[in-house]
């Protein structure tokens, strides 16, 4: 073989290889790359959800506690259990067709379980047939309230509740909010229709304050509420 013919010979050689790797990495990368429709990587059946957003506070001087869901399943249901286990206060909730969740976002009254110390950080524990999620409750650092007197309670940073008593069928509604200052926050109620009918017993009614996001308040601040010029003022804690 003549050397003109031996170095054509090695450049078709070359040519061959160098497609053969080109073929197997591109075999290779579309085995990496997932088909339109597949799950990515972390997603799928065998993905592990995020827990719901669940937030609590200590409300009635540490007598009950304000659970606040957020979105999906756990927005429309309702307590069906309170239990101590393990030193974790788990709240069971059950699906409810007639419960609704306003602005995303509701809340539920859970009784203390006897054996449970307010005046310590508590676990605890929402779910909801296999969803669950965990929160620490701080301990509640205020005083004693009286048997239908209204408290309030911080829920997360911007979220306050609200626990009044009255018609359980004419629960008070959020006309307007405004921070009149960092430590006083004022909440409107509207006036009830005057040919409402209210039922005569007396039941909590749990309210949620939702503030601005750029809105300074302290945590030390006090809850102004009312329907027009009559208000009471408690703290928030």
């Amino acid at each position: 073989m003549s050397a003109t013919e031996e170095e054509t010979h090695m450049r078709t050689r070359l040519i061959a290889a160098l497609a053969g790797s080109f073929v197997v990495a591109a075999a290779l990368a579309a085995c990496a790359t997932p088909a339109a429709g597949d799950a990515a990587p972390g997603g799928g059946a065998d993905a592990v959800a995020p827990a719901p957003r669940v937030d609590a506070g200590w409300l009635g001087g540490g007598t009950t506690i304000g659970v606040v869901t957020y979105g999906g399943p756990m927005c429309t249901a309702d307590v069906e259990d309170v239990r101590l286990e393990g030193g974790v206060v788990v709240v069971g909730l059950q699906r409810s067709t007639e419960a609704l969740c306003l602005d995303d976002a509701r809340i539920l009254e859970v009784p203390v379980p006897e054996g449970v110390d307010a005046t310590v950080d508590q676990r605890v524990r929402v779910e909801l047939e296999d969803v669950r999620t965990d929160i620490d409750l701080p301990a509640y650092a205020g005083g004693p309230v009286e048997a239908y007197a209204p408290s309030a309670s911080w829920i997360g940073d911007r979220v306050i509740a609200l626990r009044t008593w009255g018609s359980s069928s004419c629960p008070p509604v959020v006309e307007d909010t405004r921070v009149a200052s960092p430590a006083s926050v004022v909440v409107r109620f509207e006036t009830p229709p005057a040919d409402q009918v209210c039922t005569m017993d007396m039941a909590p009614q749990l309210t949620l304050v939702q503030l601005d996001p750029d809105a300074v308040v302290d945590r030390e601040a006090t809850l102004s509420f009312g329907v027009l010029d009559a208000a009471e003022t408690v703290p928030i804690r």
